[in-house]
């Protein structure tokens, strides 16, 4: 049994590390669910700031994983939120080559642009779009389901910036070039980051970390396959180096070369042997604990011997019910009095009759 955290979650493996802390599988036994919990690696009062920051992000949408609830011990804080059993869509490249079709890539384009819809509407920048963030629920070799996590270092779009101009928040690589030259946060960061999202599940290659990043040319990328092309007319809108000339999520969405392939998922002529798996499968229940035998008073062997081949061997039989005596009741039945007695009754009666005679001569 691992450490059971806040006397309710049981921290089981550790499934991802990220800027902020690491994200563990627990068990809530309370609720007697599997969760994903990210721990808090240290409580200075930065760090400690965003968790409180990421945990209150409420957003109610299909394709965003929201906190559920927290608890804190001593200098340690963790909150809990679904665990999302398809891995990630960095896992899901890395498993099949490192890049991933058309068809896959606008799909999980359009619903990371969905989730980002309903994060900018809720007036938050994300500020970490990148493969590692985009989980997948364990759909098979069906249409992907996504969801985007990991609002650690998310801040309104409308607040004051915490952080100096030589401060640059976020992962390199996926920065656009404006933030790096101390602009403030702004939903168009997503969507550059998304860009370059798309552009490595399309070739498989990791952008640069080293700094500021050059304007990105699509031109030399085309091969004439319209299908691989479309995604790269996609990119281009995304990474625009002018922040300005960036669409809103909902405009790239409705980008025609995204939503022809978008539609397109079920055409055989795209089919692919890509499946999103279940990374936690279900476990056995554990066994019951075990019991004391609990003490028996002695009983006669039951069943009795079986017949052995050839030998019939059976139970004695049982006893016959006790019979109870019948009694007839019925007209008295005359017996037949012996020969003797009728003689001297049939001499009485004579005599009888010959004393009467004399009497009355």
């Amino acid at each position: 049994m691992g450490e059971v955290f806040a006397g309710r979650y049981e921290l089981l493996d550790p499934i991802a590390a990220g800027g902020m802390g690491t994200v563990w599988r627990v068990l809530d036994r309370t609720a007697g669910e599997l969760k994903a919990a990210k721990m808090l690696r240290q409580a200075d009062a930065a760090m400690l700031l965003r968790f409180v920051r990421e945990q209150s992000v409420r957003i109610d949408h299909s394709h965003v994983v929201t906190p559920q609830s927290w608890a804190g011990v001593d200098d340690r804080v963790l909150f809990t939120m679904p665990l999302v059993r398809g891995g990630s869509v960095s896992g899901l490249m890395r498993r099949h080559g490192g890049t991933l079709p058309p068809r896959w890539i606008a799909v999980l384009t359009d619903q990371t642009l969905q989730a980002l819809e309903a994060v900018h509407t809720a007036g938050i920048v994300h500020r970490d779009i990148k493969p590692g963030n985009l989980l997948l629920e364990p759909t098979g070799r069906g249409r992907p389901h996504l969801r985007l996590t990991d609002f650690g270092i998310a801040v309104p779009s409308d607040e004051p910036r915490l952080t100096h101009v030589a401060m640059v928040i976020g992962t390199p690589g996926y920065i656009p070039p404006e933030q790096y030259r101390g602009a403030d946060p702004d939903p168009s960061a997503d969507i550059y980051a998304l860009g370059v999202v798309v552009l490595e599940m399309l070739t498989g290659t990791r952008p640069a970390a080293d700094g500021e990043p050059a304007p990105i040319d699509v031109a030399p990328l085309r091969t004439g396959v319209a299908e691989h092309d479309a995604i790269l007319d996609v990119v281009a809108a995304a990474t625009a180096y002018d922040a300005a000339r960036r669409p809103s999520a909902a405009e790239l969405r409705a980008h025609p070369a995204l939503q022809g392939l978008v539609a397109r998922w079920d055409d055989p002529a795209l089919g692919d042997g890509i499946e999103v798996v279940d990374e936690y499968p279900a476990e056995p229940p554990p066994p019951p604990p075990e019991r004391e035998p609990t003490p028996s008073r002695p009983t006669a062997p039951y069943p009795p011997p079986t017949a052995q081949l050839g030998t019939a061997v059976l139970p004695p039989p049982p006893p016959p019910p006790p019979t109870a005596a019948v009694t007839v009741v019925g007209p008295p039945t005359a017996r037949r009095a012996p020969k003797d007695a009728y003689a001297l009754l049939g001499v009485g009666t004579i005599g009888l009759v010959v004393a009467l005679l004399l009497l009355l001569l």
